[in-house]
């Protein structure tokens, strides 16, 4: 097992939350790929991968033009989810950000998760020393506010649901809080229902003086649930 490693750049306006997790999934599915369980090899088994949970932290947040090294390797299967784990390092090699997602194999029928030696996903682990926390649970979250929201189709990924990273701009939009203003320190984000085309949720967010909750519900239950983290505001500057 290898570590898996991609080079970038921050664009020129800033990396912003979403543009983040897009480069998690990104590498997470080229090595996917590479290891013989991309989309197209999990759609022949009848499955797909779906994330769970993310934990994130990060030492400051990347700077607008610059170059980074986006790396990614798995975990140890435990519980039926496939941990991966993952670390940003700037043009220096010092590290920028670290973190773990929790990843389930789902069937494409029943949208349920199976347990991924059912279907032959068997993938080894790599253990580097420089692994994240696994992700928690987002227990008695603190909101006050709330706002109506419907899933726009372009917010959809192939798997016909609203894109784990399409959540960020959600909550941002919420709070008014963006990455690229404060430099995101830690987020956890959970993913507990899909929600499709169309589907109506109830949005609600608060603060407790460190911490951003948001949370999301729809008819069928919880949808998400996020808790993120800032840096101090600065006048004109990314941190």
């Amino acid at each position: 097992m290898y570590t898996y490693k991609e080079q970038t750049a921050v664009p020129e306006e800033g990396l912003s939350t979403r543009r983040l997790f897009w480069l998690l999934q990104e590498v997470s599915a080229a090595q996917s790929r590479e290891l013989g369980y991309g989309e197209a090899q999990m759609r022949q088994r009848g499955v797909m991968w779906v994330v769970i949970r993310y934990f994130v932290e990060a030492a400051r947040w990347p700077r607008a033009g610059e170059a980074l090294s986006v790396q990614t390797w798995p975990g140890q299967t435990r519980h039926g989810f496939c941990p991966r784990f993952y670390q940003i390092l700037d043009g220096k090699g010092e590290t920028v950000l670290r973190g773990c997602a929790l990843w389930a194999v789902v069937d494409r029928e029943s949208r349920k998760m199976v347990s991924p030696q059912e279907r032959d996903v068997n993938i080894e682990a790599l253990v580097t020393g420089l692994e994240a926390s696994l992700p928690g649970t987002i227990r008695r979250p603190v909101t006050d506010r709330e706002t109506a929201f419907t899933v726009p189709e372009e917010y959809l990924d192939s798997n016909g649901h609203m894109n784990n990273t399409t959540y960020f701009d959600l909550a941002e939009r919420c709070i008014g809080v963006s990455a690229v203003e404060r430099g995101l320190r830690e987020v956890t984000a959970e993913y507990l229902n899909e929600a499709l085309c169309g589907e109506e949720m109830t949005v609600r967010w608060g603060f407790d003086g460190e911490k951003y909750t948001v949370v999301g519900e729809a008819e069928s239950g919880h949808v998400f649930r996020m808790l993120l983290r800032y840096g101090e505001e600065k006048s004109g500057a990314n941190e």
